[in-house]
């Protein structure tokens, strides 16, 4: 199952005008691996956040990642055990099985004040959280350990999809604070991925732990024209939001040995 990723994954506030002026640009990217027609693939995702300004980005709040049709969940065997968030929070990873394991990536964060204060929070895991109202619900843990050192958990809701798109991963995204009651700090960049690259599941055969690869989303057996179009909407601390847009071009077709 889905579990963005989102990278971050990353990912509302009732009542933001969509009308404010974004003081913020978005750069999302995003990609399958491996690129091919009707296989098992892992999705990556990330974005980057500039400011107009000149200065810092506003805090990051909420993100809606909005994914292409014809995915298939069905037959993905990712998520096959649930992590429970308080057990997250409680222990960090080793709080949760293995086969909860969905994804990974990192983070750059910036604080609003001294120089240079930019830090990669290198580890983001993505793991499968108990469902929603029988939607599927992705838990992202945050380790940072400089400038700020914090453990942040949240969590992403996979929504039914419109138009174009076949599923809306939303995420809330907690403030997270520079210092004790100090500002909070912004994100500038995030990588993540959702599928089975550089996960072991483990299953018992014959009464010893196998590890093994687990079956990732697969994708669609057509390419729509113009690639797969995945779409980002993005809502920041000082109520502006901005969209930003991407597709992933059709693969090449297979060419088939005479």
């Amino acid at each position: 199952m889905l579990g963005v990723l989102a990278l971050s994954c990353l990912l509302v506030l009732g009542g933001i005008s969509a009308s404010a002026q974004a003081a913020e640009t978005v750069a999302l990217q995003t990609s399958f691996t491996p690129d091919r027609l009707g296989a098992s693939t892992t999705i990556g995702f990330g974005f980057t956040i500039a400011s107009t300004t000149g200065g810092l980005p506003s805090s990051l709040t909420h993100v809606s990642l909005r994914m292409p049709k014809g995915m298939n969940y069905v037959t993905t065997t990712l998520g096959l055990a649930i992590c429970n968030p308080e057990d997250l929070v409680a222990k960090g990873l080793a709080g949760c099985p293995p086969n909860s394991r969905l994804g990974y990536g990192s983070a750059f964060v910036e604080v609003p004040f001294g120089d240079g204060a930019g830090r990669e929070i290198p580890e983001i895991n993505a793991l499968m959280g108990p469902p929603h109202e029988g939607n599927i619900v992705v838990l992202f843990y945050a380790n940072g350990l400089a400038p700020v050192y914090a453990q942040i958990v949240f969590a992403g809701e996979l929504l039914p999809g419109e138009g174009a798109f076949g599923g809306d991963l939303n995420t809330t995204i907690p403030e997270i604070k520079s210092v004790t009651n100090g500002p909070p700090v912004s994100i500038i960049n995030v990588k993540s991925t959702i599928g089975p690259e550089h996960l072991t599941y483990y299953k018992r055969v014959h009464g010893k732990l196998v590890g093994y690869k687990p079956q990732g989303i697969s994708l669609p057996t057509k390419c729509p024209k113009g690639g797969f179009p995945f779409s980002a909407q993005f809502t920041f601390l000082d109520g502006s939001q901005v969209v930003a847009t991407h597709n992933v071009p059709c693969p090449p077709p297979v060419r088939h040995k005479k």
